[in-house]
């Protein structure tokens, strides 16, 4: 699939979403977080208003979602999250693009920043493997395991 060469990538405020991309990106974490993946949590949450919505199409279907919360919102520093790709483009490296992508858009906005994440456990290597460092011990988050994990501003 040249999916991953086709992407019409967009990094938008809540407030300036179409009601149909909205649609979309909460159609994908629900099927995500909440079909596949069994987290039983309201996924839509007041961190959505504080947060860019970084969104990956391709030919008009939603391939790639992640936000990125306000410094200050959740943690002291900007937070990656809620980071998915749809089934159909999974295992193409779509995940690590968007992830670039917003560690690239959280550079611009928020220089000299670290930036955090609650990385599922199963994905420590794929977030260190973007220069990310694992912060103490494996919690609980909805019942899945997770590791606080930090990108420091010089990484």
């Amino acid at each position: 699939m040249n999916a991953i060469h086709n992407l019409d990538i967009h990094c938008n405020r809540l407030e300036t979403l179409s009601p149909l991309q909205l649609h979309a990106i909460m159609l994908a974490r629900q099927t995500v977080f909440i079909d596949e993946q069994r987290i039983c949590c309201a996924d839509t949450d007041q961190h959505d208003l504080h947060a860019w919505h970084l969104t990956a199409w391709h030919e008009g279907k939603l391939a790639a979602y992640l936000r990125i919360l306000d410094p200050g919102e959740k943690y002291p520093e900007p937070a990656i999250g809620r980071v998915l790709t749809t089934q159909a483009y999974r295992r193409i490296g779509l995940g690590k693009r968007i992830m670039q992508v917003a560690i690239d858009h959280c550079t611009r906005l928020y220089p000299a920043q670290a930036i955090r994440i609650s990385a599922q456990t199963h994905l420590e290597t794929f977030y260190t493997r973007l220069g990310f460092i694992t912060l103490g011990e494996q919690y609980l988050e909805e019942g899945v395991p997770h590791y606080a994990m930090l990108r420091t501003a010089d990484a």
